[in-house]
This record gives structure tokens, C-alpha cells and sequence, in this order.
């Protein structure tokens, strides 16, 4: 098994997904998990998309932990966690300041309880801006997802949308696509170091 390069985590409440990178960092030596209410887009997609089912929760807690717990058993899935190349940071993407009421709580709390457990699993985490991985992906701070999509079509010459039978484009797809951004933006950010 190849060495972990980069790891990104777009992480949100209804469909997180993360990107753990190797080699070269191209598709296809990038393994993505992600969370989907939707049938249609759990199970495996190709040989590196797996879909997970979004577990049903009665408490907001619950849920924030089991989204949690996905997270970790992803990573664990890939392998070894020692496999990381390098230092054993995971490159997860700040929050969007669009949210508003309730919502920007629960998605501080989610991702603190993301955030608590990578720690006690001795896993260092950083941040990194929307705007820093949608410069980084387009040269555009302010990319919205059909360009973001377009170049990571461009980047990895994959049709993800042809891939999971998706007519418009949405969730789990534009959450991919963030995640193999997340993973690339910090991977370069630690080799320039």
C-alpha cells in the first residue's frame, strides 16, 4: 500500500466526503468516501468512490458523532494510519460564513467533534479557507461548484457526473470535488514548507 501523500475532508452536516491522496496525487491514486441520504449514491462508484449511507440520529449529537466516527473508520479503511508521508496533518475546510441562525452552530459543533477526535487519535488537523482552496483549484477565490467541477474535470479527466449517473450537478459530487482540492491545496502547502 502506498504512502499517504495529503488528506482532505470537506465536512459538513448532510454530505461530508474526504480525499485520501498517494504517489502523484492524480485520480486515480486518491481513495474518496463520502456520506449520502440519497439511495442512488451509496455504495461503490469505480474502483476508488465509496458512498457510505447516512445514519439515521435522534439527538444532534448522535448525529455529529456518527459523522464522526465515519470519518475515522474512512481513514482506517485506507489502511495503516501510519502511512502518511510526511507530517500526519488532515487538511479539513474551514467554515462558509454563508450559513446563518442555528445551522452555523451546528456546523461549529459538528466539526469541534471532528476536530476532538482526530486529536485524541493523535492526528494533527489544519483549516484552510474556501477561498484558498477555490484560488488554488480555478485561480478564483470566489469559484462557484460548476467551476470548480469543470477543473477538476480539466484536472483529473474524470466525468464524476457520467460516473454516478447525475443529471445536475449536486451532492455527493461537488463535495468530492472539494475534498480533492482540500487534499492537493495541502499537500502543496506542506511540500512548500
Amino acid at each position: 500500500m502506498k504512502k499517504i501523500k495529503a488528506i482532505g475532508i470537506d465536512y459538513s452536516l448532510n454530505s461530508p466526503a474526504i480525499c485520501i491522496a498517494t504517489g502523484d496525487l492524480s485520480f486515480e491514486n486518491c481513495k474518496f468516501y463520502y456520506v449520502s441520504s440519497k439511495k442512488k449514491y451509496i455504495g461503490n462508484f469505480g474502483k476508488n468512490i465509496i458512498g457510505s449511507e447516512y445514519k439515521e440520529w435522534t439527538d444532534p449529537i448522535i448525529r455529529f458523532n456518527n459523522l464522526s466516527n465515519w470519518a475515522i473508520k474512512s481513514l482506517r479503511s485506507y489502511g495503516d494510519m501510519n502511512l502518511f508521508d510526511g507530517e500526519q496533518t488532515v487538511h479539513i475546510e474551514g467554515y462558509s460564513y454563508g450559513s446563518k441562525g442555528q445551522a452555523i452552530f451546528q456546523i461549529a459543533e459538528n466539526c469541534g467533534i471532528l476536530k476532538h477526535v482526530l486529536l485524541s487519535k493523535k492526528l494533527k488537523y489544519v483549516t484552510v479557507a474556501p477561498s484558498i482552496v477555490k484560488k488554488f483549484a480555478t485561480d478564483k477565490g470566489n469559484a462557484n461548484k460548476e467551476l470548480m467541477y469543470e477543473q477538476f474535470c480539466k484536472d483529473t479527466k474524470t466525468d464524476l457526473m457520467k460516473m454516478m449517473d447525475m443529471q445536475t450537478l449536486s451532492n455527493p459530487v461537488t463535495d468530492i470535488v472539494d475534498a480533492y482540492y482540500i487534499a492537493r491545496c495541502g499537500y502543496e502547502n506542506i511540500r512548500s514548507k
